[in-house]
């Protein structure tokens, strides 16, 4: 692959996969946390702790070996934690 295309394909996938994974992660903590703490709390705490898959999929993706093994981690682990909020959907019968 070129360099450019390396570079521009890491970008993306940092930009977009990042996002996808706060988000997912913000949604499953949302749903899981309103056992231990009030449903406001909950979601405050799941959008702040949401920030740190962002910025540690930004850091995995710039250290990969490759562009492509970045975007099969960062796709992977996306799958997973929206897997994940749909377990908790079923689980807890709420909607994000």
């Amino acid at each position: 692959m070129r360099r450019k295309t390396e570079i521009a394909l890491r970008v993306v996938t940092a930009v977009v996969g990042g996002y996808a994974l706060a988000a997912g992660t913000a949604a499953a903590l949302s749903l899981g946390l309103p056992a231990v703490q009030d449903r406001a709390e909950a979601v405050l705490t799941a959008t702040m702790a949401a920030l740190l898959p962002c910025v540690l999929t930004v850091v995995m993706v710039f250290a990969a070996a490759s562009a492509r093994r970045a975007l099969a981690w960062t796709a992977g682990l996306t799958a997973a934690i929206w897997a994940a909020v749909s377990l908790l959907k079923s689980m807890t019968g709420t909607g994000v």
